[in-house]
């Protein structure tokens, strides 16, 4: 059996399809992907899956009921728990939520929301492929010569009529019901944007390694005037990014009540 490393696609049958057209559009980017249908299935069984879970530097689970009640799902998402693999959880059906062992196992992870992937499916692939690469893109080779994750940028603008010249920063939209990952380029995707848990306030912030921890997801909510605030998965919506106004530098950041 192969060792090399892979992102591993658990679903229950009656998701094939899906899966299969998500296998396709991945492999089109060159990751490595296993997939019990496409070459994962060798041998025994127990061998091929547990091969494939200790081999993957992430798992992304097709969550659904059935999902949820196969003893098959339970055991890889279960042992890929054990082995410290990275979960990227994945919804699919509406006004539903995991509970359970399941439940339990996607505590503090970010899901992604493939729930409406019948009219959306380009747009969810490529959030799919960012946290891919957000969370260990630094472990495979087809990231490693692609530019950083950038959400927006800058770009200068002559106007034809020579009165004015000024920096235009286009608009970006956000998924305000998903959460982001904020890394700098100095530190790169290992040292995420975090809360410190002191038991305290719970509100100053800081770089810290980069895991599945529900302080270093951000949701960016649009507000007034193309402004934007930005909340924790952790802190939920009624604590926000903030300076503190102390009337010295004015440059801390922290959590405040939003």
């Amino acid at each position: 059996m192969s060792s090399k490393k892979h992102i591993m696609l658990s679903y229950q049958w009656d998701n094939q399809k899906l899966v299969a057209e998500v296998y396709r559009r991945l492999n089109e980017k060159k990751i490595p992907l296993w997939m019990d249908i496409q070459g994962g299935m060798k041998g025994h069984l127990s061998e091929s899956m547990a091969a494939g879970v200790e081999n993957a530097v992430a798992i992304c689970c097709f969550l659904t009921p059935k999902y949820q009640d196969s003893v098959a799902c339970k055991d890889e998402l279960t042992y890929a728990k054990e082995q410290g693999v990275c979960i990227i959880p994945i919804r699919l059906i509406p006004s539903w939520k995991p509970t359970g062992w399941l439940g339990f196992t996607i505590t503090g992870h970010k899901w992604i929301d493939f729930r409406d992937i019948d009219t959306n499916m380009d747009l969810r692939i490529q959030q799919l492929i960012n946290e891919i690469r957000l969370l260990v893109g630094n472990k495979l080779d087809c990231f490693k010569d692609m530019e950083p994750l950038d959400f927006m940028h800058n770009e200068d603008e002559k106007e034809d009529n020579e009165e004015h010249s000024s920096t235009i920063i286009e608009e970006q939209e956000f998924d305000s019901t998903s959460y982001y990952r904020l890394t700098t380029q100095w530190q790169g995707n290992n040292k995420s944007l975090d809360v410190v848990n002191d038991g305290k306030n719970n509100n100053q912030l800081i770089l810290a390694t980069t895991g599945n921890y529900s302080g270093q997801y951000w949701k960016i909510t649009p507000t007034d005037n193309g402004f934007y605030r930005l909340t924790t998965q952790w802190q939920g919506d009624k604590k926000s990014l903030d300076v503190v106004n102390d009337g010295k530098n004015n440059n801390q950041l922290i959590l405040a009540t939003t």
